[in-house]
């Protein structure tokens, strides 16, 4: 029995190995891979927008909303938000390192980008993450035509320039990014108002101008000591 058990013992302990090494192998990969990614993505001009533009109140409020912890964490939140949930770090790295992302057979994808984002977290700084999010993040489709990044959204639902919306009008957009589908601005405009009115609220606790007075707008709870 008791050589069963270290029989046993021994197998878990080779599994939890190898597991380790399957991970640091994903991290590794997505660590030397990071910088030329991003390269590539600004010289085929998929950066054009930049969120240093918008209101310091805007972008704190499409962080209070979307990863409270953004500035402070390491890729992967993993205290910082409901288990297993998605980082903005994390939504960059879905585009980046996946073709169709779904958390696969025991969550392994899952696990491969929570490697994936903390070795992008330690090449790639934070401004320059908010940036591919805010230019790539997903906004649901047109006619058939996907629509990526909140310039696009704002011309694609508002027919003006992403600085030219009313508050409300970006509210809707951030409201969108947590399920396009169900929260759609022009197909179900109730379901999106109503999460508008929940972000206002949010905001209004989260980003007062004692708050974000300096880069980089983090929402109140989220300034770094």
């Amino acid at each position: 029995m008791r050589a069963t058990l270290r029989g046993v013992g021994w197998v878990g302990l080779a599994v939890a190995a190898a597991a380790l090494l399957w991970i640091a192998g994903v991290a590794i990969v997505a660590y030397r891979k990071a910088p030329q990614l991003v390269r590539e993505l600004e010289r085929s001009n998929q950066l054009s927008f930049d969120p240093a533009t918008l209101p310091a109140s805007r972008i704190c409020a499409l962080v209070a909303v979307q990863d409270r912890a953004f500035f402070r964490h390491d890729g992967i939140g993993l205290f910082s938000g409901p288990l297993l949930h998605t980082t903005m770090t994390q939504s960059v790295c879905k585009g980046l390192f996946f073709r169709g992302f779904s958390p696969g057979l025991l969550r392994h994808r899952k696990i491969m980008l929570m490697a994936d984002a903390w070795a992008f977290d330690r090449r790639i700084s934070k401004d320059t993450q908010l940036r591919i999010f805010v230019n790539r993040a997903y906004f649901g489709n047109v006619n058939g035509v996907e629509i990526l990044g909140f310039k696009a959204a704002a011309a694609a639902y508002f027919g003006r320039d992403v600085l030219e919306i009313s508050d409300r009008e970006y509210f809707a957009l951030v409201a969108m990014l947590v399920a396009p589908a169900t929260y759609h601005v022009a197909v179900k405009p109730e379901v999106n108002s109503a999460r508008v009115r929940w972000i206002e609220a949010v905001v209004e606790t989260a980003c007062t101008a004692r708050c974000i007075a300096e880069p980089p707008h983090a929402p109140c709870d989220d300034l770094s000591s």
